[in-house]
């Protein structure tokens, strides 16, 4: 079986349970802990309870990978009951106390809103970070992927700026803690907020695609309370993976716990093969719950059994070779397939003339006699008559295509 362990940060897997409602409280620590992922993350005290999801179109949809968003709609709110730092400090110990050893804790520090009220809240966030290093905290997570800390960089503060200062105030401040800073994709330059992050002294950095959004039904009075609060769904691993891939091409060598989209095992592999060591399953584990996490876990073991990576330092990262591919080695695999789309002919006998690609066609490479289509001289080979072709008359095989390339040039 293949060897989940991420020696980076001593964890048993690559799975992180992210904060609220899954983590909310020792009782709900303690209940997600069941799918024994690598680290759980505390939610932040004080702040409210309850609400819920919306997905659409539907939950069956987002669980299988297809495309889906998820927002936070609005149902029962309820007051926080832990709501000091004292009974903060107990629910770390009564967690560390009970959960499996090899689990990771890690606590979240503060909440944007306390910067956006004012006060003191940098030395209410130091003295955070002391007590509950002393109750027993594994690591801190200081939480900036809000869409509101985003969104209201410029506004009342510089995001760039909060990253920094943060980060350092508590680096400072408990000099031996791993401290994971969980950053924005949106309203920001990603690249930048977590250049900003490792230059303060975070141990690992956590990019999580989490927007404002504003989806409605074209009868809008039915449409969910609160449309927009958290926008995300599965639409948002590419954006993710791309914000991972750059950082990694661009030198960041730190760990990553990535996040944003993850309801199946394909988009946490895609995460991971993008670069990031870790994988965030926040949204997956409030509207799953832990038997669809603990689900994902195991179809994730398997592909690796499966297709060859026995450790997941052998599948961090391994995409990278696509993303950074040699500007030769992409020409000559697109070139290859503009040559195939333009030597393929059409199959008469599944051609139905539905005019379809001749309609997309915009070199007059493609024309219909008899109610058959042909290609013409003219054809370039651009395959846009092969994406709309609805009985399979134009195919190629594009992946077979795609992957002989790269074998021949490995050779």
């Amino acid at each position: 079986m293949a060897d989940l362990h991420i020696e980076a940060l001593d964890m048993i897997n690559p799975f992180v349970i992210a904060s609220s409602p899954a983590t909310q409280g020792a009782r709900n620590v303690l209940k997600s802990a069941a799918c024994r992922p690598g680290a759980i993350v505390l939610r932040n005290f004080g702040h409210g309870t309850g609400g819920g999801s919306f997905i659409y179109p539907s939950a069956d949809a987002m669980y299988k990978g297809e495309p889906a968003f998820h927002s936070h709609a609005v149902g029962t709110q309820l007051p926080d009951p832990v709501n000091s730092l004292e009974k903060y400090c107990e629910e770390v110990k009564t967690i560390k106390k009970q959960m499996d050893k090899d689990i990771k804790l890690w606590v979240s520090l503060g909440h944007y809103s306390d910067i956006v009220k004012g006060g003191d809240w940098e030395k209410e966030w130091k003295q955070q970070a002391r007590e509950l290093s002393n109750a027993g905290a594994d690591a801190f997570e200081l939480h900036f992927n809000t869409p509101g800390v985003a969104v209201a960089k410029d506004r009342q503060f510089n995001y760039y700026q909060l990253v920094a200062s943060c980060t350092k105030m508590i680096r400072e401040t408990v000099k031996d803690m791993p401290i994971m800073v969980k950053l924005a994709v949106e309203a920001c330059d990603p690249l930048t907020s977590i250049r900003h992050a490792v230059a303060n002294g975070a141990t690992a950095v956590g990019p999580t695609a989490r927007w404002k959004g504003f989806h409605f039904d074209l009868d809008w009075k039915q449409t969910q309370a609160r449309p927009g609060a958290g926008y995300g769904g599965t639409q948002a691993t590419p954006i993710v993976c791309y914000t991972v891939s750059e950082a990694r091409s661009k030198g960041i060598d730190i760990p990553m716990y990535a996040g944003g989209g993850v309801f199946s095992y394909e988009q946490a592999l895609r995460l991971v093969m993008a670069g990031s060591e870790m994988v965030q399953l926040g949204t997956l584990a409030c509207s799953g719950g832990t038997m669809a996490c603990a689900n994902l876990m195991r179809k994730f073991e398997s592909w690796m059994d499966d297709h060859g990576y026995a450790d997941m330092k052998s599948l961090t990262g391994d995409a990278l070779k696509l993303f950074s591919m040699d500007g030769e080695v992409a020409k000559n695999r697109q070139n290859r397939l503009g040559t195939a789309y333009k030597e393929a002919q059409v199959d008469i006998k599944k051609c139905i003339g539905c005019g379809r690609c001749k309609d997309v066609c915009w070199h007059e490479g493609i024309d219909l006699a008899d109610r058959k289509a042909f290609k013409t001289d003219q054809c370039i080979g651009c395959g846009y008559c092969f994406q709309v072709c609805p009985t399979g008359a134009l195919k190629i095989d594009q992946k077979g295509i795609l992957a002989s390339s790269l074998c021949e040039e490995s050779k």
